[in-house]
């Protein structure tokens, strides 16, 4: 299993609509890389929620570019796809996971 980094060595990839703290890099085990996406957790440690190889990343890119058309095009439209965060907590919640 690719070995597990504190926090403070990440720099934040991203903040999620439930205010996630979430980390992407690259590890690597046998020579093998992936994509490690861990979420911030209490305590200054993180967790892995996904490992990807290529196919699954393709596969990631894939349905990140559908969501991107879909509310641009909303955009265009005229309807209003952006929302602060703190409607998309309000929205979606915070991650319940944390909330133990």
């Amino acid at each position: 299993m690719p070995e597990q980094h504190p926090v403070e060595k990440h720099v934040p990839t991203f903040i999620d609509v439930q205010r996630r703290v979430v980390f992407a890099d690259m590890v690597t085990k046998d020579g093998v890389p992936v994509l490690s996406v861990e979420k911030e957790v209490p305590g200054g440690s993180s967790k892995r929620i996904l490992l990807l190889n290529k196919v699954d990343a393709q596969a990631a890119i894939r349905a990140l570019e559908n969501y991107l058309k879909h509310v641009y095009s909303q955009e265009l439209a005229g309807v209003q796809a952006s929302l602060s965060p703190a409607d998309m907590v309000e929205l979606f919640g915070l991650d319940e996971e944390d909330e133990d």
